[in-house]
Parts: C-alpha cells; sequence; structure tokens
C-alpha cells in the first residue's frame, strides 16, 4: 500500500464508518426519548397510516363510552324518578283501600288529605326530575346514543309520559256498525286517550260510579266489561240497546220490528215457535204498545221450557208505528224461531217480523288503551202477512254510536267518598303498571347499556394493543440498539484516531 500526505484513505474509510454508526444511535435514542417507534413518515409510512386509522376508531370508542355512560345516568335518573313514584303510589293505594271500607265522612276527609299531599309529591317529583337541566317525566321523551364509530351506530333510550294526569280510567268513543239482516260478525273499538284502560278485578262492581257517558259498568272475570241498563237512556239517539241476563255475560242489541198498521192485528195460539216451543195464547190488538206487550208477555211465560227470555226494547206508545223486541239466551246457545202466517182482524200486518239472537256482547279492557267490542250476530227473518217491506231497528251500517267521555286520572282522584275510593283504586292500579312498565324498560334498557360498554371497551383494548405494537418503542430493543451504536461510535473514534497519524509516518522516511 502506497504512503501519500495528501490523501488519507484510511481516515476517509474510517469517517464513513463512524458516519454510518451514528445513524443507528441517533434513531435508538430519538424512540428512547419520544417512546415511539415511528416519530416520523420515514420511519415507517404504511404503518403510520394503519396506526392513524386504528387511532381515530380508538378516539371514537373512548367517546362512545363516554355516551353511554351518560345514556346509563339518563336511564338512572328516570328510573330513581319512578321509583319514588311508585312508593306515593302505592301509600295512595293504600288509603283509597281504607277509604273504601266502612270509614266515616269524616275519616275519608282525613285520609284525602294525605292522597292530596301524595298528589303533589307526585307532581314535584315529576316537575323536578330533570337531566342536564331537561324535563323528561311529563312527557314522551326520546334519546338517541352513539355507542359506535360510524354514522347511525346509535341506541335510543325512550321514556313515556308518567306525568299523573297522563294515566287513569279515560275513554272516548267510536262507532258499532257493519250489520245487516244476513248472519254477519261485529268487531269495533272504542279508542282510549288513556295510557292505558281500566284492568279490573273479577266480581267487583263499582257502586255509584260510571265509566263514559252515563253508562254504568260492572265487572265480569278475565278483564271484560258488559254494558248493561244505563246504555238504553241513549236508544233514543243510538238506535242501539243493551242488556244483562243471567251471569251477567250476555248483552243483547235490538235488531227485530213489527208494524202492524192501522187497525187491528191477531196472532193465534201457536204462530210462534222459539226453540221447538210454541206460543201458547192468542193476542188482539189494535196498537203496537199492546201488541208488543202482550207479545213479550207471552215469550217470557215460556222461558223455563225455551230458555229464551224476550225484552221490549224501548216503552212504544200508542202513536208509535214499530217497536223492537231483543230475545236473549243466557247460555250463548242458538235460538231457533219459527212464525206461522199471522192474520188480522181488519188489517194485515204491514212490515215484515225480523228476529235474531245476540250471543256473548261484551267489551273487553285491552292493551295500550284500547276497548274491544265483539259479538256474532245470528239473525233469521220471518214474513208477517203479505207485505214485502221490512224494518230492522238497532245496528244498522253507520249509525249506532256509544260515547264514553268519562276522563278519570291519578292526579283528579279523591277518596271522599266510597265511590271514589274505588275509582281512586282503579286510576293508582293503572298508573302503577304503567310506572312498572316503564321502570322494566329502563332496567332492560340499562341491561343493554352495560353490555354496550363492556364490548366498547374490551374493542377499544384490542386496538389499542394492536395500534401499541406498531408505533410504540420496545425499550429493551431500542436500549440495546443504543449500547451497540454507542460502542460502535467508541470504536470508530478510536480508529480515525489512528488513521489520522498515519501520514505522520511518512516523516521517519524524510528525517533519517
Amino acid at each position: 500500500m502506497a504512503l501519500t500526505i495528501n490523501t488519507n484513505l484510511f481516515s476517509l474509510n474510517a469517517q464513513r464508518n463512524l458516519r454510518a454508526s451514528e445513524n443507528p444511535l441517533q434513531t435508538a435514542m430519538q424512540r428512547l426519548s419520544s417512546g415511539l417507534k415511528i416519530n416520523s413518515a420515514k420511519d415507517d409510512a404504511a404503518g403510520l397510516a394503519i396506526a392513524t386509522r386504528m387511532q381515530r376508531q380508538i378516539t371514537g370508542l373512548s367517546v362512545a363510552m363516554r355516551n353511554a355512560n351518560d345514556g346509563a345516568s339518563f336511564a338512572q335518573t328516570a328510573e330513581g324518578g319512578m321509583a319514588e313514584m311508585v312508593t306515593s303510589l302505592q301509600r295512595i293505594y293504600e288509603l283509597a283501600n281504607q277509604s273504601a271500607s266502612y270509614n266515616t265522612s269524616l275519616d275519608r276527609s282525613s285520609i284525602n288529605q294525605e292522597v292530596s299531599e301524595l298528589l303533589s309529591e307526585l307532581n314535584r317529583v315529576v316537575s323536578q326530575t330533570r337531566y342536564n337541566g331537561e324535563q323528561f317525566l311529563n312527557k314522551a321523551t326520546s334519546i338517541a346514543i352513539q355507542v359506535g364509530t360510524e354514522v347511525n351506530e346509535t341506541l335510543s333510550i325512550a321514556t313515556a309520559n308518567v306525568a299523573p294526569t297522563a294515566y287513569g280510567v279515560n275513554a272516548t268513543r267510536s262507532d258499532f256498525t257493519d250489520t245487516s239482516t244476513n248472519q254477519t260478525s261485529i268487531a269495533s273499538a272504542i279508542s282510549a286517550l288513556a295510557l292505558r284502560s281500566a284492568s279490573l278485578a273479577s266480581g267487583t262492581t263499582l257502586a255509584g260510579q260510571t265509566l263514559g257517558n252515563a253508562i254504568a259498568a260492572s265487572v265480569v272475570a278475565n278483564n271484560s266489561l258488559t254494558v248493561i241498563n244505563r246504555i238504553n237512556e241513549y236508544t233514543s239517539q243510538t238506535d242501539a240497546t243493551a242488556f244483562a241476563f243471567g251471569n251477567g255475560y250476555v248483552a243483547t242489541l235490538a235488531v227485530q220490528s213489527l208494524d202492524i198498521g192501522d187497525g187491528t192485528a191477531a196472532l193465534n195460539a201457536g204462530y210462534l215457535t222459539i226453540n221447538g216451543v210454541a206460543i201458547g195464547s192468542t193476542i188482539n190488538a189494535t196498537t203496537n204498545a199492546v201488541l208488543a206487550s202482550h207479545l213479550v208477555t207471552s215469550i217470557n211465560n215460556q222461558t223455563t221450557s225455551t230458555g229464551v227470555t224476550a225484552v221490549l226494547l224501548s216503552s212504544v206508545d200508542t202513536g208509535a208505528s214499530t217497536f223492537s223486541i231483543a230475545f236473549v239466551n243466557t247460555t250463548g246457545a242458538a235460538i231457533n224461531i219459527s212464525v206461522a202466517t199471522a192474520n188480522s182482524g181488519t188489517a194485515s200486518a204491514a212490515n215484515s217480523f225480523i228476529f235474531g239472537a245476540t250471543r256473548s256482547a261484551s267489551i273487553t279492557a285491552g292493551q295500550n288503551g284500547q276497548i274491544v267490542f265483539s259479538a256474532p250476530l245470528d239473525t233469521t227473518t220471518r214474513t208477517v202477512g203479505t207485505a214485502s217491506d221490512m224494518m230492522v231497528f238497532g245496528l244498522s251500517s253507520g249509525s249506532t254510536t256509544i260515547s264514553l267521555n268519562q276522563q278519570q286520572s291519578v292526579n283528579s282522584v279523591s277518596v271522599t267518598t266510597t265511590g271514589g275510593a274505588s275509582l281512586t283504586i282503579l286510576a293508582v292500579k293503572e298508573g302503577l303498571e304503567a310506572l312498572n312498565t316503564e321502570k322494566a324498560k329502563l332496567g332492560a334498557k340499562l341491561n343493554r347499556l352495560d353490555s354496550t360498554i363492556r364490548n366498547l371497551d374490551n374493542v377499544r383494548e384490542n386496538i389499542t394493543a394492536a395500534r401499541s405494537r406498531i408505533m410504540d418503542a420496545d425499550f429493551a430493543i431500542e436500549t440495546a440498539n443504543m449500547t451497540r451504536a454507542q460502542i460502535m461510535q467508541q470504536a470508530g473514534i478510536s480508529i480515525l484516531s489512528q488513521a489520522n497519524s498515519i501520514p505522520q509516518q511518512v516523516l521517519t522516511l524524510l528525517g533519517r
């Protein structure tokens, strides 16, 4: 190897290797000082892009967890308010049962004072239970919670209006429609304004109370209400009549009529056969009123044999041209009727004689504020005399309306009377049922939120771990790299020093 002074190749080589050892040392020290394996895109461009997307998801999951916890806080706030309302309603129910007993009016007045205070507390809880400053128990509320990192990944929490004015015994009206003289089925509904329709115990009668527009109601099994005689006060407006016979399960509507016209009509013995039993008396009448009265009496004289009761549907004065008779079998069995030709004394019967049987008509308390009316209607038409036209009183398409306008909410209950206490019991039961339903919904939602939070936490943890493997520095590796780079630096500096001294060896040649 040549010895030169102008160019020290040994020094240049040592410098190059020393610079090469500086980069690993700088990288190791940067990673150790920042804690990150990727400090710039040049360190790992693909890894940085992946880690950035992961960081976006991690951030979104963290916010989603916070949102879910906020939703749980909302549900817990609502449930807590409802729990206090249940406590107050339970006490009102207890007081109403006490007042419905044999207490004096003075006792009931004292009891009602506590009821009034409890009602005030119910309203206070409703008005002062707020979340983030907003009331929500006095109105239907629904909030959407973002529980994911993408669009529409939401979970909703809904609460109903549970203010004392929102539940109780409360119904409006509906039309009973779609009937004819042919065999048909009636099925209509009364829409209720209340949160729930009344749910009444079997065998209980609301003493002195009315549900709806002066329509008295008695209670039968399976939460069914059978409309009874007070409906008939409105027959002149509605053309509908209801009855309750025997065990109270059967109601009948008018579907028959007879007009004997002017003159006298004679109905001979055996003219009418019901369930195989002949009606055995002769009737002569000059007016519909007399004929109607005698006919009903004759039929009911055979009730033991036929199992059928006849009822004159309305009072018929001497000027009336028609009357209607209802035939009822309390067992719900079919009523078989046959009619012989009816001869008149001075005139023929003017119209058609229409007999019918109605089985088990009832109004049943349903869910979500519905009261359902249903009854199968069987009618058989027989002609009296030679007239060709017919009259049907009672249900006809679009004609019959029964109005139920009673609005009794928990907020307006009073236990100063036995009837008021009974109605309070009904209203409070509905209130408790409504609150229990809402609390159950909130409980289910809280369980779902807990599951959501756990899942979000698990996903966030695993994605964070994946990002850490990409981005975070491994201190064991980086410390080893730094130590190695430092040793290389020290060795390089030592070699460079020796390389720089090589040209001095030329001086020995020149000096000696």
